[in-house]
């Protein structure tokens, strides 16, 4: 499941109400109401899965969902090997519009499952998409044995 952190502020102001039929006693009384919605769109990231995972290495996935109201945002991954405590982030890279970015993780240990969540900050305001993991692959048997 990806977690998509849009929030949408409804601001909803009623315009006008107003009653043609000034007389309680017409029997056919009317109401005319007019809405305005605005619509604010907030920052928002997703996490996508890990690609090309090798023995030490794995391509880390997000996809940039809005800037909100920033001309800019840096967005980068936070990663580590405990679920829910990830110490370790990759370089911020500034984005100007929505869309996918993604960071190589390189010099990773064979057989282990690391844990990481896309994050995309403006101006101060910080907000990550879900968490996800993969495992890189177990080694070769003779690539132990040339070491």
């Amino acid at each position: 499941m990806k977690f998509v952190a849009v929030v949408l502020a409804l601001i909803i102001s009623l315009v006008a109400i107003e009653s043609p039929c000034p007389s309680a006693q017409a029997a056919n009384n009317t109401a005319e109401v007019n809405l305005t919605a605005n619509v604010v769109s907030l920052l928002s990231v997703t996490t996508n899965d890990a690609r090309q995972i090798t023995v030490k290495g794995a391509t880390l996935n997000g996809w940039l969902d809005d800037l909100g109201s920033f001309d800019s945002v840096d967005v980068s991954f936070e990663w580590g090997t405990t679920s829910g405590s990830l110490d370790k982030e990759t370089r911020p890279k500034p984005k100007k519009k929505a869309g996918a970015f993604s960071a190589r993780l390189q010099r990773l240990s064979p057989n282990t499952t690391y844990y990481f969540r896309a994050k995309a900050e403006g101006d101060g305001t910080i907000v990550y998409g879900d968490e996800f993991n993969f495992t890189t692959k177990k080694p070769f048997w003779w690539f132990w044995w040339w070491r």
